[in-house]
């Protein structure tokens, strides 16, 4: 019996040794698989984190440059990396975002954005797994440029003025510089005037009558339907007659809709013809402010500051302004001479 009992202990050390042995395996594959679940956590939290920081800095990147060429196309464009930083920051979580704003063509601003850890100077993202891998920061940026410019086509009110009458809103030096160089600073001479739609439009010295009215008017386009016009400088465009706004029965509230904004209103060099006949020939967009406005029928508003307007007068009542858009549906090709209307667009 005492051989059953030594083969008995010799079975049972040879299975403490297999088990022990099993165990020491499933040890090594344990920790294997440790290894690769934290790599997969780095992976997953890290890159996520690391994706959410790379939309916040290109949402900074696109609002400050839009910002800048903003205030670029208004006229000036003022403290450039000031206002890059606002809105970089404004748009990080964590309200740190080194931003870069440099110009690399006359009307185009670029901003690049970059990760900043809060309370350091240095551009870097801190990560949080990685750091078990000996990765502790990684770089993350993100680039906008946005341009400014003359439109050289948009939808507009189909009405148009003399570019002879808008340059006397100039002053001397913004004159000059419109004649010589196509684009001219600050806001035009905000003097309240009328245009008259009839015979009776006011003279302007210097400006020539053109197709039967005096300068101090303005002319109706064509419309294809609705209270618009689609508009391309460089173009000669039909006009129309009526001493109301074209399409009055489903129009008549659109110039109260745009009162006290600045509205586009192309400018023409040439007129040629009269009534249906007319035809201008357009050389760029002005930006107008409808103070008020009076034509057949009712619901006319009346400007105190502007010249009257009563009896058998139709006309508006407004001055120049100063006219940035961001909307879709303008075109800027470059060019055209900028009358103070600018679209502004990023490009990248």
């Amino acid at each position: 019996m005492r051989w059953l009992r030594h083969f008995q202990s010799l079975r049972r050390l040879q299975g403490d040794a297999r088990e022990s042995g099993e165990r020491g395996a499933a040890t090594i594959i344990v920790a294997g698989l440790m290894v690769a679940l934290l790599g997969f956590a780095a992976l997953a939290v890290d890159v996520g984190a690391l994706y959410a920081e790379k939309a916040q800095l290109q949402n900074g990147a696109d609002a400050a440059a839009l910002a800048i060429a903003t205030d670029c196309a208004g006229g000036s464009c003022g403290n450039s990396t000031t206002t890059g930083n606002q809105f970089a920051n404004s748009n990080a979580n964590d309200n740190s975002s080194g931003a870069v704003v440099t110009f690399p063509a006359a009307t185009t601003v670029r901003v690049v954005t970059n990760a900043r850890d809060a309370g350091s100077g240095a551009n870097s993202f801190s990560l949080f797994f990685a750091q078990a891998f000996g990765i502790e920061t990684a770089t993350v940026n993100a680039t906008a440029e946005a341009s400014w410019g003359a439109p050289s086509a948009a939808t507009t009110l189909p009405w148009t003025v003399s570019e002879c009458v808008f340059k006397k809103y100039l002053s001397p030096a913004q004159l000059a510089s419109l004649n010589s160089t196509g684009n001219f600073t600050g806001d035009p001479i905000p003097t309240h005037l009328l245009l008259r739609y009839d015979t009776n439009a006011p003279t302007v010295p210097g400006c020539a009558a053109q197709n039967g009215y005096q300068p101090g008017g303005f002319g109706w386009l064509v419309t294809n339907s609705g209270c618009t016009t689609d508009v391309s400088i460089s173009a000669t465009v039909n006009g129309q007659t009526g001493n109301h706004f074209p399409n009055a029965a489903a129009c008549n509230t659109a110039l109260a809709h745009i009162m006290d904004e600045p509205a586009l209103i192309p400018l023409f060099k040439t007129a040629t013809g009269n009534g249906s006949n007319a035809k201008y020939t357009l050389v760029g967009f002005a930006a107008f402010k409808v103070t008020g406005y009076k034509f057949s029928g009712s619901g006319g508003v009346v400007d105190p500051a502007a010249p009257s307007c009563t009896g058998n007068c139709r006309g508006l009542q407004g001055y120049f302004d100063r006219f940035v858009s961001l909307e879709d549906g303008m075109t800027s090709t470059g060019g055209t001479p900028n009358y103070g209307a600018s679209v502004v667009t990023l490009t990248k």
